[in-house]
């Protein structure tokens, strides 16, 4: 992925009124109103460094270890799919040992 698609995304992406329900609870963001959630969204991808965004198939995944979120976003719409907090045994097994008491993990 480049800059310049990650920056349209941030500017671009959408959410339905149950989408931003489903991310909120899913991050634990519930205090949050929509337009705050969308804020954190865009903040969340810009600070996914390029080589932490995967894509596969017609989805952009955003695996940001600072936010511990990844963001599941449709690559054709810019929605946001789904969100979720990353599990520390997977920050270990992706190779971010810094973030966790034990050595990396290979699967």
């Amino acid at each position: 992925m480049k800059e310049t698609l990650k920056n349209s995304i941030v500017n671009q992406f959408r959410n339905a009124s149950l989408g931003f329900v489903r991310i909120k609870r899913n991050l634990e963001l519930i205090h949050l109103t929509d337009e705050e959630t969308e804020s954190y969204l865009r903040k969340i991808i810009l600070s996914t460094p390029l080589e932490d965004i995967e894509t596969k198939g017609k989805n952009y995944y955003f695996k940001s270890v600072i936010n511990n979120a990844i963001l599941t976003v449709n690559s054709y719409t810019f929605t946001i799919i789904t969100a979720k907090k990353i599990v520390k045994s997977k920050i270990c097994a992706a190779g971010y040992p810094s973030t966790c008491s034990e050595e990396p993990r290979h699967c």
